[in-house]
């Protein structure tokens, strides 16, 4: 059955990120952080695409997952990949790009990244990932014992 809560975690998740792909990330001084590019002014600086994509794929993955509810254990894997791509996604947004790559480029070296409220929906996704995980294992543990009493 589609109705089930964690169909209800997968959506909220795909719909997180997929939000997610159109708001800014942060601001480096006048610089405009984005999962796609840096930009002042409507001026790209520097492609960060890699971050937009993945986003772009978790929510599609988020969303495929909410319809392979008669194979549970299928389900529950793709749940699982797609915390684990979150986490790459994540390292890559928090991590990688302001503090190995933005020092790096003569415009943005010397400023620090203010992230936006913004960033707080792919943490969001994880944690509604996890959550539909959870439920889908319960569900799965569920028929099983009920197979076993026939």
């Amino acid at each position: 059955m589609i109705q089930r809560i964690q169909s209800l975690f997968l959506l909220g998740a795909a719909l997180c990120l997929g939000a997610a792909c159109f708001m800014p990330i942060g601001e480096l001084g006048a610089y405009v952080y984005t999962p796609w590019v840096v930009k002042i002014d409507g001026l790209n600086i520097r492609e960060t695409y890699y971050i937009g994509l993945l986003q772009v794929i978790l929510a599609a993955i988020s969303f495929a997952a909410i319809f392979f509810y008669k194979n549970r254990p299928l389900q529950s894997k793709i749940c699982t990949a797609a915390i684990i791509i979150s986490f790459i996604m994540l390292l890559l947004m928090l991590w990688v790009y302001p503090d190995r790559i933005f020092p790096n480029m003569p415009q943005t070296s010397g400023l620090k990244v203010e992230y936006s409220l913004w960033t707080l929906l792919p943490i969001f996704s994880v944690g509604l990932l996890y959550l539909a995980n959870k439920f889908i294992l319960k569900d799965e543990k569920k028929v099983r014992a009920a197979d076993r009493l026939r």
